[in-house]
């Protein structure tokens, strides 16, 4: 059988850690080996991993405190760690259902691809419980399908496009999924590591995997003030019409289409500034306010993104 690596950032969550190690232990496909990134001084992710005995979960602490995001960045090389033909990022608070390792395996080799992004459950948790709520993580956006970069992108005028915990690829990738230390937002990587897929990306819509959706209080990600973060996903949006010019557009514009997002559409055209369009859906008076607001974000807030640019843009 071919390895699978599953790399397990976590900090100072063991209980949600044996959590989501036990779901790997169930798993159907027993071929893997576990890395946990531990970003803990005190190390706590060290008493699970041993009183879980099994020689395939590997105890990998980081020397320095790299951070949520540096933690979670580290857990995203696309290359192999340990030998492994295929690769996925276990989150410490989120879990995988019992054929989650199979089915993804079985769904590249199935379609000849190199990246999936898997659909998620989300259920919602609090420091003692966890509960369903219904929901998906990209049932909505997504269909079962092959997406060619190019449409992958163009799915960022709406939100960050791919999940952290649904990818799941072959070490022979193209991709270079790991953002670098220049971003140091979790929600603004998702964004970058999306904008940086080359490969053709299967989404499967059976929801094998769990996202736990939580309160900031018991949340890693540190997120940026809402207006940094902001302009981050304005600078996204700008680097693609720079990038792509009219051609991301009329592609963004069938998205809003096929899935009835076309006012949404519309106002991210104006957050990044873009006007040479026929605005249909939003008034001139909103698109006005809208237009002041976002441009004044892009000349006071500092670009969180204009380091990260440079460094993997700049020729």
């Amino acid at each position: 059988m071919e390895l699978c690596e599953v790399r397990v950032p976590t900090y100072k969550r063991p209980r949600l850690l044996e959590r989501a190690l036990k779901s790997l232990i169930a798993q159907d496909y027993c071929c893997w080996k576990a890395i946990v990134m531990d970003d803990s001084p005190a190390q706590e992710a060290k008493l699970i991993v041993d009183s879980l005995a099994d020689d395939r979960i590997i105890y990998s602490p980081n020397s320095q405190n790299l951070g949520g995001a540096g933690n979670l960045d580290r857990a995203f090389a696309s290359h192999s760690l340990v030998d492994g033909t295929y690769a996925c990022v276990l989150e410490d608070d989120n879990w995988l259902l019992p054929n989650y390792l199979s089915e993804n395996i079985s769904s590249l080799k199935r379609r000849n691809v190199t990246l999936l992004l898997r659909n998620q459950q989300i259920w919602t948790q609090t420091e003692h419980t966890s509960e369903p709520t219904g929901r998906t993580t990209r049932g909505d956006w997504f269909a079962s399908k092959i997406y060619d970069p190019f449409e992958l992108h163009a799915h960022l005028f709406f939100f960050e496009t791919i999940s952290n915990g649904g990818l799941f690829w072959k070490t022979s990738i193209k991709t270079q999924l790991q953002v670098g230390i220049q971003v140091s937002d979790a929600g603004l990587q998702e964004y970058c590591r999306a904008l940086q897929i080359q490969d053709h990306l299967l989404f499967e819509p059976e929801p094998l995997c769990c996202w736990a959706e939580m309160p900031s209080n018991l949340s890693l990600r540190n997120p940026a003030a809402n207006r940094v973060f902001g302009r981050g996903v304005q600078a996204i949006k700008m680097k693609l019409i720079q990038t792509s010019g009219s051609a991301i557009i009329q592609q963004a514009e069938e998205i809003a289409r096929d899935l009835n997002k076309l006012p949404e559409f519309e106002q991210s055209l104006v957050d990044a500034l873009y006007i040479s369009y026929s605005f249909k859906c939003i008034n001139k008076v909103n698109a006005l306010k809208q237009y002041c607001k976002s441009y004044a974000r892009y000349l006071f807030v500092k670009n969180p993104l204009q380091a990260h640019f440079e460094a993997k843009y700049t020729t």
